[in-house]
């Protein structure tokens, strides 16, 4: 298997690529922005970072790592955000950088956002052959790289009615080509829902508990990948909770989620920090051959006080 692996991951290297090439999450529920820019800045100012290690044991397999910033302009009614990416696999590493910018139009039934992300594409093969008693062939490929323009977009609503969120959005608009390396990126298209559910008010349950279902479609032109995750916030408290999570990826892995968010700074501050782990397991031919999938996340989220409202005294009242 591992040969197989290689020989396929060198052809990669070597002819022209197309297929489903943006990264991959099973933590795609604190991740919007990267994949539609309409998500971005809703609340605060949040900062995520991912890491996946796919396929564990599994030789020269996929490892991403994500890092979003993004904040929330009211005055303006604006989103702001910066979205890094850096995807490894085998020879190949995909590293994408995107700044994005909403506009949220506020309206009595929820916010509806359009968003726009442009950035640029990094594709490099960095080949390691291991050289024959001889001298090594001279048309064997060696190290070489290169960057096209990107371009994503989205629109995003967001309920406050009831709270439920829906987005449609395409990265890579304007599909680059890459002639250095004979590589082609691919439009992607992206479909997100959610609805979150207070089960506690609709049962009179003791303790908080609310509960998070989602979908994500994610499709290519050439194929289509549906993830659907059900999450329930467990409330210890004000300020703190535990969450548990279910998913399962179309003919590819089911998973199970786990995290806790807290408030670090105080009992009464919005703030939150929250860690997430998930483990994929595999239900593709490579279960045979790997160890399922980690996943790990952080997010950090500040929320400013609200800007204190002037008082105007009369000073004739007085006399």
């Amino acid at each position: 298997m591992k040969k197989v692996l290689s020989f396929l991951l060198c052809y990669l290297a070597v002819n022209l690529s197309f297929g489903q090439q943006d990264k991959q999450f099973t933590h795609y529920m604190f991740d919007k922005m990267s994949f539609n820019p309409a998500a971005t800045g809703f609340k605060g100012y949040c900062g995520t970072l991912i890491y996946r290690n796919q396929w564990d044991r599994v030789q020269d397999a996929p490892n991403s790592t994500l890092l979003n910033l993004q904040g929330n302009l009211p005055k303006q009614n604006l989103g702001v955000g910066l979205s890094f990416v850096n995807d490894a696999i085998g020879f190949q590493r995909n590293n994408t950088v995107t700044v994005n910018g909403a506009y949220h139009f506020v309206t009595n039934a929820g916010v509806l956002s359009g968003g726009l992300g442009v950035g640029i594409v990094n594709v490099g093969f960095s080949p390691t052959w291991i050289p024959p008693q001889t001298d090594m062939d001279a048309l064997l490929p060696t190290a070489t790289a290169g960057t096209g323009f990107d371009l994503n977009l989205g629109l995003y609503w967001h309920g406050t009615t009831a709270p439920y969120y829906v987005g449609i959005s395409t990265t890579h608009l304007a599909p680059p080509t890459l002639k250095n390396v004979n590589f082609s990126v691919a439009r992607h298209y992206y479909v997100i829902g959610g609805y979150d559910i207070a089960l506690s008010e609709m049962m009179n349950l003791g303790k908080k508990i609310d509960i998070k279902p989602s979908v994500l479609l994610k499709a290519d032109g050439a194929g289509m990948i549906c993830d659907v995750n059900v999450m329930a916030d467990f409330w210890l408290n004000n300020y703190s909770y535990l969450w548990g999570g279910f998913s399962y990826r179309l003919s590819d892995a089911f998973a199970l989620n786990l995290g806790y968010a807290f408030s670090p700074a105080n009992k009464t501050s919005k703030n939150m920090l929250k860690f997430g782990y998930s483990f994929d397991i595999m239900t593709n031919p490579l279960n045979t051959y790997g160890k399922g999938t980690h996943e790990l996340m952080l997010n950090f989220c500040m929320f400013p006080p609200p800007p204190a409202v002037p008082r105007h005294g009369n000073p004739f009242i007085l006399q």
